[in-house]
This record gives structure tokens, sequence and C-alpha cells, in this order.
């Protein structure tokens, strides 16, 4: 249906004009049918243009709002309870645009202004009508990321403005979401927004993060950041799995399905082989299922030649199987963690290895549990670092001298800081300046600048 085009408005009168403005218009407009329609009298709340701004905290993955107190908010609140006091609102960060700035402009000041965080080239979610049957106001929703380092202090708030700082973890927010809690338009559309785009917005470039263990120098804990494609030589790569040992699918986000994309044979671009599932399903026997902490050791198929990958340590993490739920528990991450690194010991003894194929020295763990098993990344953390961390003080001279974690996402690199700076606040564990060398820079993350 063509959407009709001709408007003649053929009078305008201004009924107030104080901080806001109500204007009265007679308005004539094309009809769906056909012709035009007789002038009608409509009026418009006139209050200009505003920007809302959703913070996103990089350092603690939290969102920073602001909450005041609103009569309009008051009002409403009373046509349910004509007693309430409750006129406080908890929204993004917002304000009017100024005549002689850009929506950009003015998100950029009055962050500053209210927030005393610095932002440069807020991210535009959408420009939307605040309430298009009453008012011609328009709101243009950004989205910025924000750091502690970066916040000098709120400055003077525009006007009398008393606003408090709120701040929210990502996860609570999207549980008031779920459960209707938000009553600012805003902040629901910038939260639906935000859940959305998670993924990119907590993605990381590739770097590595390396940490010497105290009395047992010659050996190091740490963590790569960003894709694990772009992680190289490392020998091994740990894959939790489910009891029944069937990996993700190859479109599936998991380590577990980046491992088997990566490892599969292909020709021309498509995968002839799946080689590594393959080599599971042989070891498996035919049993539908083995214990929690069971490992298993395959080749490492095309990711030996892309990724310089010896070997896949496969271990099952997870409770689960054709069927049933999967999912992971707590309790089950240390001793799985646990068989990993006794796994790795026998390997390096066995004599083959000792005379001719060389020992492995270098593995790299998922955060096994998260993802697909359910679990929060942080308790996921503060169950399978703390055995690495106490594997290499308690072994005198280890086979094994590195030992990395994947953080590919702000979340999990977060966890794992959590977690290591307890060991480094107790002198177990010392920061290593980051060099040039073998396992640093872009030659060893990825092959080329990032």
């Amino acid at each position: 249906m063509r959407k009709p085009q001709r408007v003649d408005i053929r009078d305008h009168k201004c009924l107030l004009n104080d901080f806001f403005k109500i204007d009265r218009y007679e308005v004539s407009y094309e009809k769906y049918k056909g012709g035009m329609s007789k002038y009608y009298p409509r009026l418009n709340f006139e209050r200009g243009d505003a920007v809302g701004v959703l913070l996103f905290n990089e350092d603690t993955r939290e969102v920073v709002l602001v909450q005041q107190f609103k009569l309009p908010t008051l009002i409403g609140r009373r046509r349910d309870s004509p007693s309430t006091q409750n006129g406080w609102i908890t929204e993004v960060m917002a304000g009017m645009i100024a005549d002689n700035e850009s929506s950009e402009e003015t998100a950029i000041r009055r962050t500053r202004q209210e927030t005393g965080y610095e932002i440069e080239k807020p991210e535009l979610i959408c420009r939307f009508l605040s309430s298009p049957g009453g008012t011609s106001e328009r709101i243009f929703l950004y989205f910025a990321k924000v750091t502690d380092g970066r916040r000098a202090g709120a400055k003077k708030k525009p006007g009398d403005q008393d606003i408090a700082l709120v701040k929210l973890s990502v996860n609570d927010l999207f549980e008031q979401l779920e459960r209707g809690e938000i009553e600012d338009p805003k902040l629901v559309i910038a939260a639906y927004w935000l859940k959305d785009n998670m993924p990119r917005i907590e993605s990381l470039d590739p770097d590595t993060v390396e940490y010497e263990v105290e009395g047992n120098k010659d050996v190091i804990i740490g963590y790569k950041t960003g894709d694990i494609k772009c992680v190289r030589g490392i020998d091994i790569w740990v894959n939790g799995e489910p009891s029944d040992m069937m990996m993700d699918r190859f479109i599936g986000r998991s380590v577990s399905a980046r491992i088997r994309s990566m490892g599969a044979d292909k020709e021309d671009g498509v995968i002839s082989e799946d080689t590594i599932q393959e080599s599971l399903r042989g070891l498996m026997g035919g049993r539908p299922s083995v214990d929690i902490g069971k490992v298993f050791i395959t080749e490492s198929g095309m990711l030996r030649q892309t990724n310089d990958v010896q070997l896949i340590f496969h271990v099952a993490a997870i409770s689960g199987g054709l069927g049933k739920e999967i999912k992971a528990e707590e309790r089950h991450l240390r001793p799985c963690v646990e068989s990993v690194l006794a796994e790795l010991d026998r390997e390096n003894k066995r004599i083959s290895r000792r005379l001719w194929r060389g020992t492995l020295g270098t593995v790299l763990f998922p955060m096994i549990g998260a993802g697909d098993g359910g679990l929060p990344i942080r308790p996921v953390a503060e169950n399978i670092i703390p055995p690495v961390i106490e594997y290499f003080k308690s072994t005198p001279n280890p086979s094994i001298k590195k030992i990395y974690f994947l953080a590919f996402r702000l979340q999990e690199r977060n966890a794992c800081e959590h977690v290591i700076k307890r060991y480094c606040d107790k002198g177990d564990l010392r920061l290593l300046p980051k060099t040039a060398g073998p396992g640093h820079g872009p030659e060893a993350l990825g092959g080329e600048n990032l």
C-alpha cells in the first residue's frame, strides 16, 4: 500500500512558551484511501531533541546509570498507588541537545557533566520519537565504553539536578529486563541492544599476560585473550566435553566447535573429514558415556599446520548426553583439571615421547564448564586456576613449563585477573613484563598484526 505524502498546516499558535512549549496546529493530511482529510486541531508538546547514553564500564563489567527525582514519574505512579512518594527513576544518562551542538557532542558533554566519565565517539544505537502521539521530541540513544582510569569526577550538574550514579552488573540488568522491572524506555531499548551485542562488545584483541610462579621460577601461568584461532605455538589444547564425548556442531560458537571445525580436513575450504570427532569416537569404543574426569588424547588434525597444536586433550567435564540436559557442576571442575595435569605428566613420561617426539611443554585451558555448560565465569575461574598454581608449586621439575587460560572475552579476562591477583597479593605469583620474544607479540598470537 502506498504511503500518503501530502500534509497541509494552515494555522500555528504557541499556547505556552516556558521551559517546555505547547503549540496548537490545524492540520490536514492525505488519507490512505485518497483525498485530503478535514482540518483537525492538534497540540504538540515541544521540548526539542535529547540524547541518552548507556555507559559500560570495561573494568567492572557494569553499566553506569543515573537516578533522580522526576515529577512526571511520581504522577504516573500515583495512578496505581495514590499515596506513593516514589518519584525517583533509574535511567540511562540523558540530556537535551543544545542548539549549537550535534547529538554526539551533547552526549560527550553531558556524560562528563553528570557522571565524570570521559567518552569519545559514542556508538549510535538508534534514533526514535519518544511519544509520537503527543510530542515531537526525538531521542538519540548512544552506547559508550568507559574505564575507571578515565573518570575525572562529575562536574557541576546542569541546572539544580540532584543526580546519583547507579552501577549495575550486566547480569543484574538483564535479569531486571527479563522480569519487566525497567521503567525507562531508553534503558529498555539499550538493554536489549546490549544483550544482542555483548559478544562483540566484550571481544578482546589477541594478547598474552604471564606470571612467574614463586619458588618454581622456570614455569609460567597466564592467560591469552582474543579468539582461539589466533593462539599459536601451544603444544596442547584442552577441550571440555559432555560425558558422551560428542563435540559441538561445526556452526557452534563454543571452544569445542572451533576445535572441531579448525581441526577437520578440508578440500577447497569445504570440510571433507571430521578428523578430531572421528578419532574421539574411536577412542570411546562404542560406550555411550564415560565418567566425569576421563581424559582422551587425539591428534590435532589441521590445527597442527595452522596453529602448531600437537595434541588435543579431551576431558569429560559436563554431565549429559543424548536426550539428557547438558549441565556442568562446580564440584567437577577441579578434578577435571587435576586429571588433565596427571595425564599430561604420563604422556611426557612415555619412552617414545622422551626419545623421539619431544616433551609437551605448553598447555591452553578453556573456561571449562562455562558457555553451554551453564556455569558463570567467576566460579569457573575460581575452580580451574588454583589447581594449576598448586601443581606448579608442588612439582619440583614439571615437564609442563607454561599453562595458559583462554580469556577470549572481557568477562573471562576479568575473572582470571580476579583469581590471579589473590595469589599475587600472597606472593605466589609475579607479573612478568611483556617482551617482544617467543610467546609474545602478534607472531605468537596470530602470525599477523591484528
